[in-house]
């Protein structure tokens, strides 16, 4: 090969390399934002026209997404520590399990804070499931006003279902007072229990025993009556006195504070109810006066291996009340099905919500006859360590022990069937009632109201809340630095580029004069 050959080959392959770099050059230049900045000063800056449709369009496309978002109707961000606005997991589930069209309508519910938390909740629950709908009804919307027989003065929800069924909910219902005159916040308890009426669930039916206990529904019980009755429980009484058979819609049969002994017959009517796997709610009661010997009440006891002695607690230190040994502040388990949800509040707000028992005895346990006998019993509220009994009638003192002493709980029992018999034992029933300290204005079910639902929620197993009613004097709004950091820019990013793209487009056409 002689030499200018060479040179020719030398040159061929250096054209070629340099087209080789061309090309990979134009194929960089093309994925660059610097390549897509040019194009955009080529196409845009330079002509006026184009510099104004591009902002024109950049608006354009803001609006249609703020549009779009509104449209879906999303709900608010709950950055609050108890997430007091959204939807707890039992509620979500009841939504999810829904397969009937649910509508509510919202008539004339003026309070901002109050309206605007109720449609969230509603937003909640139609984004877990699009049966579950709402509608505000509009003041000149007469024909809606005269279907459901509305009032100017009325302020309420409607719900209504395509099974034909129409719950009514006021806005007074969507809030109580604790023990503290603080509202508190059940709006979301009143809607999944409507949900649960409307969807054909039928609600759950609690029979009082009555005829051997000081404590009734009317008078002695009246607040505990009301929360049920409000609630997904169908509440009624039986006379066991007159007639000792339980009724086979039972669901949950509550015997409370018996004063005296049941019959033999009454005894083996409950104690078949328990082996067919009804549930039971029994709460004891001493007797400072005299001694109580109840042998067919304890046969029922005997189902779970349990004995309610006449043994009052006595508590020391900073869990008495005002210098009272008998009245105290309780321990309640963190993981508990019944407590859980309390001890969780308790413990993110920092409000004490600890139950407070007068008068209770204490549940004593056979542990080793129920693990032999298919039975599981979980304690979940007692005494300090540091608490001493009382043995009654005559006063004398056990000392500390230093154990807790269980003063409720909770039991599931596989009988022959198969099926479980659930049930809730507690060891004083003052606690729950209507009574006052001092004779003072609050009831005792004001301290323990929600444990008590919660126990009673826990014996149906049919889904129901276990939830505290959230209170708004504890649970203030509180984002972290990187939620707050978040949610400032989710709101000013788009608004702040096309204003910066704004003073980009006008320096660099003043460069290009």
């Amino acid at each position: 090969m002689d030499k200018n050959e060479k040179k020719n080959k030398k040159i061929l392959k250096q054209i070629e390399t340099e087209k080789s770099k061309a090309e990979k050059k134009a194929s960089r230049e093309k994925i660059t934002p610097k390549f897509v900045l040019n194009k955009i000063k080529e196409t845009c800056i330079k002509d006026t026209s184009r510099t104004i449709l591009l902002v024109a369009i950049l608006v354009v496309i803001y609006l249609l997404i703020n549009l779009g978002v509104k449209s879906i109707n999303l709900a608010q961000i709950d950055l609050t520590t108890d997430k007091l606005y959204s939807l707890t997991e039992q509620s979500k589930k009841v939504a999810k399990s829904i397969n009937t069209d649910i509508k509510f309508y919202i008539w004339n519910i003026t309070d901002t804070d109050q309206s605007t938390k109720l449609i969230d909740l509603l937003k909640q629950y139609n984004a877990e499931n699009k049966k579950i709908t709402y509608e505000v009804i509009a003041a000149d919307d007469t024909a809606t006003m005269e279907k459901f027989d509305l009032e100017a003065e009325d302020s309420l929800i409607v719900g209504t279902s395509s099974e034909g069924k129409t719950v009514f909910i006021y806005s007074y219902d969507l809030y109580t007072y604790d023990s503290g005159f603080n509202i508190v916040d059940i709006t979301e308890q009143k809607l999944t229990n409507a949900i649960l009426n409307l969807s054909g669930t039928e609600p759950v039916k609690v029979y009082f025993v009555e005829g051997r206990t000081e404590y009734n529904l009317e008078e002695k019980m009246s607040n505990l009556n009301q929360v049920l009755s409000s609630d997904f429980y169908t509440v009624d009484t039986i006379n066991i006195v007159s007639d000792p058979t339980i009724p086979e819609d039972c669901e949950i049969l509550a015997i409370m504070g018996l004063a005296s002994d049941l019959t033999e017959q009454e005894a083996l009517n409950i104690c078949n109810y328990i082996e067919n796997g009804g549930d039971i709610i029994i709460t004891g009661e001493i007797n400072r006066q005299n001694a109580i010997d109840f042998p067919n009440f304890q046969k029922v006891l005997d189902e779970y291996y349990v004995k309610l002695p006449n043994k009052a607690v006595v508590e020391t230190g900073d869990r008495m009340v005002s210098g009272y040994t008998n009245i105290f502040q309780t321990t309640i388990s963190s993981d508990n099905e019944i407590t859980r949800v309390l001890f969780n509040y308790s413990a993110s707000t920092g409000d004490n919500i600890t139950p407070l028992f007068i008068d209770a005895g204490i549940v004593d346990v056979d542990y080793t006859s129920i693990y032999s006998n298919n039975i599981k019993a979980t304690p979940f509220v007692s005494t300090s360590n540091n608490a001493g009994l009382s043995n009654l009638p005559d006063g004398t003192i056990e000392q500390s022990t230093g154990e807790n002493y269980a003063l409720g709980v909770s039991f599931i029992k596989t009988v022959e069937s198969g099926d479980e018999s659930r049930a809730v034992i507690y060891s004083t029933t003052r606690s729950f009632s209507d009574y006052s300290i001092d004779g003072g204005n609050t009831p005792m079910f004001a301290y323990n109201g929600n444990l008590i639902v919660n126990s009673f929620a826990y014996a149906a197993n049919r889904g129901e809340l276990y939830s505290i009613r959230k209170s708004q004097a504890f649970i203030p709004y509180i984002a972290t630095e990187k939620e707050d950091r978040a949610v400032r820019l989710l709101i000013s990013a788009i608004p702040s580029a096309i204003g910066v793209l704004g003073i980009c487009v006008w320096i660099n056409r003043r460069r290009l004069k």
